[in-house]
C-alpha cells in the first residue's frame, strides 16, 4: 500500500507543480487544468482546492472561490488558506464571516502579515476604527517598516479625526520608501484636512511625480487647487483626471462647479449633462446644472433642474437656497422664502438660508423681518462680512443711516479695503449730503466688479485736478449709465475754463446731444478712434476734483439743446395740442441692480392716466411683455421712430411736463429744464437725495416719493392731485 500511495503522490505533485508555475506565469486556463487533474485523482486535495480556489477568486467567480475554499480549509486549515477566504468573503459583502476566518488564522498563526493585515482592514470596513488601529498596531510590532501597513493605518487615523498621527504614520512610510506613491498621497490628504494647503499641494504633486496619470490624485490636487482659488489650475488638473479616466463622474462633476465658478456657463452645463448621462439621478450635477443656467439667465430652465435635484436628495441645503434665489429673480418672492424655511427647517444654524432669506425680505420691503433674519447670520458667524453688509443696506432701506454706516464700519474692521462696503458708503454719505467723504469714497466704485469694467486703461495720466491743463488736451469719458452722462455732462465747461482743449467720449446715443454742450471742442462716441490726448478724467470723477457741495452744484440749466430743426419736426408729427401733453416713461434698464425698486409695472400706471391730458410715451424701447397692454391704452407710442437722445430731446421739448420714473429720460428733462416730476421709491438713488421735493442737481424736477417702501400708490394719489396745475400752465399758453 505504501508503494502504490507513492506512484499516485508523485504525479500529482508533478501535476500541481506545473499548475502553479503557470499560475503565476499567468496562464490561467493552463493552471486550472492542472488543479482540476489534480483533483480527478484526489478530490480531497487541500493544496490543489485552495489554489483552485483562490484561482476562481482573481477571476472574480467569488461563489465558486467559496466553495473551494471551504473544502480546503475542512481538509487542512491554514494561515494562508483562511486569509485567501476572508479575502473571497469581504468580496461577496460578508465582513463578519471574514473576521472570523481572520481570527482563525491568526490562532494557528499569531504573526501571519496577512492574516493581521486583513484583520485590520476588515474592522475599518466595518466601521470599528479604534480596534482597527490595534490590529494595525499589532501588525507593525511585527513588520515596523511594512510601507502598506503604515499607509492604510494613517488612513483610519485620518478617518478618527487623529491627523497629526496619520501625519507621523505617513512619514514614517516615507523614511523607509520616499517613493511611496500611497504614503505620498496619504500625507495630502491630511495636510488638507489640516487646512495646510500649499504643504498639501507639494505633497500631491510628489505622488504624481510617482503616478503621473492616477485620476484620484489628480482630483485631490483639483480640488486642493480650487481651495486656494486657484480655479484654472484646477480646472486644468480636473481636466488631466478626465483625459485618463473620461468617466470619472467626481472629476467630470467638480470640473463642472469650476467652471461654473468661473462663469463659462455653457462648458459647465455640458459638463453637467455629460455626468448627468452617465448618473442620471447624480444630485449634485442637478443642482450644478441649475446653477449653470441661473448664470445663463435661463431662469425658468434653472428652477426646473434644482427641482430635479431635490427630488433626489430633497434634504439638500445648497439647493433650496439657489431655488430660492432663482425664484426670487422669477418673482414668486413668497416661494422662495418657503424655500429658505425648509433648509432653515432642516438645519435651524445654516447661514445662508437666513442670508437668502433677509434678502428676500428686503426685496419685498420687509425690512423688520429682513433685519431680523441678517442678525440670526450674525449670531450664527459674528465675522460674516457678508451679513453685515446685508444689514447695513437694509438698514440704508429703512432711512437709518447712521446704524447702516455703522454697520459698513464693522464690516470695514474685518476687511479694510471691502471694495462694496466702501463703494455703498459713499451712497450713504451722498444721501445724506455729506458730500466731502462721499465724493472720495466714491472712488472705489473703480475697484468694484461692475463699475469697475468700464475703467479705462490708458497710457496717459489721470488727471483729478492736482496740476495745471492750460494748453493741454484733456479726454473726459464717459462711464456706467446714460443717466450718468447726462447728469455730469454739466462740468465740461468748467474743465474748459481751465484752459484746456476737451474732448469728450460718449455713448453713440448720446453723441450728438452732446455736440452742443458748452465747453466741448470734440465729441468722440464709444468705439470711435479717440484723438491725441494730455490726460484724462471720468466725468463721475468730476464732481471730486470741482469740490462739489450741496452749496456749490453747478445747477445753471439748461445745459443741453434740443436741436431746432428737430423741435419742428416733432410738432408737426404730435399736430395741434388741445390739452396739456405729457410725457411718461415708467421703466427703465431691466438690468440694473435696482430695476424691481425703480421700475413701475404698466398696469399699475394705467390708473393714472386720465382724459384731461394727452399721454405721449418718451421711452425708446417698451418690454415685451408690456407692448399689448400699451398698444391697448391711450398712450400715444413713438417707439418706432425715436432716434437717438438728440431726437429724444425734441419730442421732450415738445411737451408741457415729463413724468418719470428714475431713469435717463428723466436726465434728459431735467438738463434741458423742462419740467419734470419724478417718480420715485422710498429709497432712491443717491442724486435724489432726502426729505425735499426739489433737488439741486435739476431744478425744474418735483419729486414725488413713496411714503412707504413699494407704495407707488401714494405717489399716484399726490399726482393726480397736482395735475391739475399742468392744464392751467398749459391754458395760459394758449393763444386767446
Amino acid at each position: 500500500m505504501a508503494s502504490a500511495s507513492r506512484n499516485v503522490s508523485a504525479p500529482v505533485e508533478d501535476t500541481l507543480r506545473r499548475a502553479r508555475i503557470s499560475h503565476e506565469r499567468g496562464a490561467l486556463d493552463d493552471a486550472e487544468r492542472g488543479y482540476r487533474d489534480v483533483l480527478k485523482i484526489d478530490p480531497d486535495h487541500a493544496e490543489a482546492l485552495h489554489m483552485l480556489g483562490l484561482l476562481h477568486f482573481q477571476g472574480g467567480r467569488m461563489n465558486e472561490a467559496d466553495t473551494l475554499l471551504k473544502r480546503s480549509i475542512e481538509r487542512m486549515p491554514s494561515a494562508l488558506a483562511l486569509a485567501n477566504h476572508a479575502s473571497v468573503l469581504i468580496g461577496l459583502d460578508h465582513r463578519d464571516a471574514a473576521l472570523d476566518r481572520l481570527d482563525r488564522a491568526l490562532s494557528l498563526n499569531p504573526s501571519h502579515l496577512r492574516s493581521l493585515l486583513l484583520r485590520a482592514g476588515v474592522l475599518a470596513d466595518l466601521g470599528r476604527y479604534v480596534e482597527a488601529v490595534t490590529a494595525y498596531d499589532c501588525l507593525l510590532e511585527i513588520a515596523p517598516t511594512f510601507v502598506d501597513g503604515l499607509c492604510r493605518r494613517g488612513a483610519v487615523l485620518r478617518v478618527l479625526g487623529r491627523h497629526m498621527d496619520a501625519l507621523v504614520s505617513s512619514d514614517r512610510a516615507l523614511s523607509v520608501d520616499g517613493r511611496s506613491f500611497d504614503a505620498h498621497r496619504l500625507r495630502a490628504h491630511v495636510l488638507r484636512d489640516l487646512g495646510r494647503l500649499e504643504e498639501a499641494l507639494e505633497s500631491y504633486g510628489r505622488a504624481l511625480a510617482i503616478v503621473p496619470n492616477n485620476a484620484e490624485a489628480l482630483l485631490m490636487q483639483g480640488l486642493t487647487l480650487a481651495d486656494l482659488g486657484r480655479l484654472e489650475q484646477a480646472l486644468a488638473s480636473l481636466s488631466d483626471a478626465i483625459a485618463g479616466q473620461p468617466d470619472f463622474i467626481d472629476a467630470l462633476y467638480n470640473s463642472a462647479v469650476m467652471l461654473e465658478r468661473l462663469e463659462r456657463f455653457e462648458q459647465a452645463l455640458a459638463r453637467c449633462d455629460r455626468v448627468l448621462s452617465l448618473d442620471a439621478g447624480h444630485a449634485g450635477a442637478l443642482g450644478n446644472r441649475g446653477n449653470a443656467l441661473y448664470g445663463l439667465g435661463r431662469f425658468a430652465d434653472a428652477l426646473e433642474s434644482y427641482d430635479t435635484s431635490l427630488r433626489v436628495a430633497p434634504d439638500s441645503l445648497e439647493v433650496l437656497c439657489n431655488r430660492a434665489r432663482v425664484l426670487t429673480h422669477l418673482r414668486r418672492e413668497q416661494e422662495a422664502l418657503e424655500s429658505c424655511d425648509r433648509a432653515i427647517t432642516l438645519r435651524p444654524g445654516y447661514g445662508p438660508a437666513w442670508f437668502i432669506r433677509g434678502r428676500i425680505l428686503q426685496r419685498l420691503h420687509r425690512y423688520e423681518e429682513a433685519l431680523a433674519s441678517h442678525d440670526r447670520v450674525t449670531e450664527i458667524d459674528p465675522s460674516d462680512r457678508l451679513a453685515l453688509f446685508q444689514r447695513g443696506n437694509t438698514l440704508r432701506s429703512m432711512m437709518r443711516h447712521d446704524e447702516a454706516l455703522a454697520a459698513y464700519d464693522r464690516v470695514l474692521a474685518f476687511d479694510p479695503e471691502n471694495i462694496a462696503t466702501r463703494f455703498t458708503k459713499a451712497f450713504v454719505y451722498l444721501q445724506t449730503g455729506d458730500f466731502e467723504r462721499g465724493w472720495a469714497e466714491y472712488e472705489w466704485r473703480w475697484r468694484e466688479a461692475q463699475v469697475g469694467n468700464f475703467k479705462r486703461a490708458f497710457a496717459q495720466p489721470l488727471w483729478l485736478g492736482e496740476e495745471s491743463i492750460e494748453g493741454r488736451t484733456i479726454l473726459l469719458h464717459a462711464e456706467q449709465g446714460l443717466g450718468d452722462t447726462l447728469q455730469f455732462c454739466r462740468y465740461v465747461k468748467f474743465v474748459k475754463a481751465r484752459g484746456a482743449r476737451v474732448i469728450l467720449e460718449v455713448q453713440a446715443a448720446l453723441k450728438s446731444l452732446m455736440e452742443e454742450v458748452e465747453g466741448v471742442d470734440q465729441v468722440v462716441g464709444y468705439g470711435e478712434p479717440l484723438p491725441p490726448f494730455d490726460v484724462h478724467c471720468p466725468l463721475l470723477s468730476l464732481p471730486l476734483v470741482f469740490r462739489t457741495d450741496l452749496a456749490s452744484i453747478p445747477s445753471g440749466v439748461p445745459y443741453v439743446r434740443a436741436n431746432p430743426g428737430q423741435v419742428a419736426k416733432w410738432q408737426t408729427r404730435l399736430g395741434t395740442r388741445i390739452k396739456p401733453r405729457i410725457g411718461i416713461a415708467w421703466s427703465g434698464n431691466p438690468n440694473h441692480l435696482d430695476d424691481h425698486n425703480r421700475s413701475i409695472p404698466l398696469e399699475h400706471l394705467l390708473l393714472l392716466l386720465s382724459d384731461e391730458v394727452e399721454w405721449v410715451s418718451i421711452q425708446k424701447v417698451v418690454r415685451d411683455e408690456e407692448q399689448p397692454l400699451l398698444e391697448t391704452s391711450c398712450i400715444r407710442q413713438f417707439g418706432d421712430v425715436i432716434g437717438d437722445f438728440a431726437d429724444t430731446a425734441a419730442l421732450v421739448e415738445c411737451l408741457d411736463c415729463v413724468v418719470s420714473v428714475d431713469t435717463s429720460v428723466a436726465h434728459l428733462a431735467g438738463a434741458l429744464a423742462r419740467p419734470l416730476w419724478m417718480l420715485l421709491p422710498y429709497l432712491p438713488d443717491w442724486r435724489w437725495l432726502l426729505d425735499r421735493e426739489d433737488n439741486p442737481w435739476y431744478p425744474t424736477a418735483r419729486l414725488f416719493r413713496q411714503p412707504h417702501a413699494g407704495d407707488w400708490a401714494g405717489v399716484f394719489q399726490r399726482i393726480r392731485a397736482a395735475l391739475p396745475s399742468i392744464a392751467q400752465v398749459h391754458s395760459a399758453a394758449l393763444p386767446t
